[in-house]
């Protein structure tokens, strides 16, 4: 069984080449909104009761434009974050410098763990 990467270990991948005194001036309500993003996600996510099925769960999420958790991650993704970013970041995205070379768990499939 091959280990995979946590999910902290995929996020803070590469992260490391971002020299610590870098910044970007932002939108205070541009930030708010991802703020808001993943606050709403974690009000969710912590607590098992409000997810007690797959059901729930596909609830919460919703689709691309149905005001559920999925359209408002796409938002603050690639709409509000997108607008922060320096220019050189999206090289370094395209060259693959935050990809983890191992995939995450959630794309093995079931049989192969």
């Amino acid at each position: 069984m091959t280990k995979r990467p946590t999910v902290r270990e995929r996020v803070v991948f590469g992260l490391d080449t971002i020299p610590e005194d870098r910044t970007v001036m932002v939108s205070l309500r541009e930030l708010l909104f991802v703020q808001q993003t993943l606050a709403e996600l974690n009000q969710f996510f912590h607590q098992p009761m409000h997810y007690p099925d797959l059901a729930a769960v596909n609830e919460f999420m919703g689709t691309r434009r149905s005001g559920g958790a999925y359209e408002v991650i796409n938002e603050a993704l690639y709409t509000k974050l997108g607008s922060m970013l320096p220019e050189d970041l999206y090289e370094a995205f395209d060259e693959g410098t935050f990809e983890h070379p191992d995939p995450p768990a959630y794309f093995v499939e079931r049989g192969e763990q």
